[in-house]
């Protein structure tokens, strides 16, 4: 029985980039869920400057352990170096729970 949902966040440019990862990385198996917030605006300091950027944020709900998620996202990712951070969790309804161990 599946117990536990990681949950990993991620950035992306904001333009068809975030669909076309999502469609891709739910290819794999372990990967049930991807949410998608469009439109964020983004600020932070490359080379000693404030920059801006709009970016879509991905959630992604799944089976899969850190090292296993990290893996596929560089490997689909346009950015040289993504960020990537598992979002800690307690326990998942048990509804959600049996629907994603029947869509996997």
């Amino acid at each position: 029985m599946i117990e536990k949902i990681n949950i990993f966040y991620t950035t992306i440019s904001g333009n068809s980039e975030s669909k076309k990862m999502a469609k891709k990385i739910l290819l794999v198996k372990g990967i049930m869920c991807v949410n998608i917030i469009k439109n964020v605006e983004s600020f932070y300091k490359e080379d000693n400057n404030i920059v801006s950027s709009v970016e879509d944020i991905m959630i992604i709900k799944t089976l899969l352990k850190k090292e296993k998620v990290e893996e596929i996202l560089k490997n689909h990712h346009p950015y040289t170096i993504p960020f990537i951070t598992q979002i800690k969790t307690g326990e998942t309804n048990k509804d959600y729970l049996e629907w994603a161990k029947k869509n996997l």
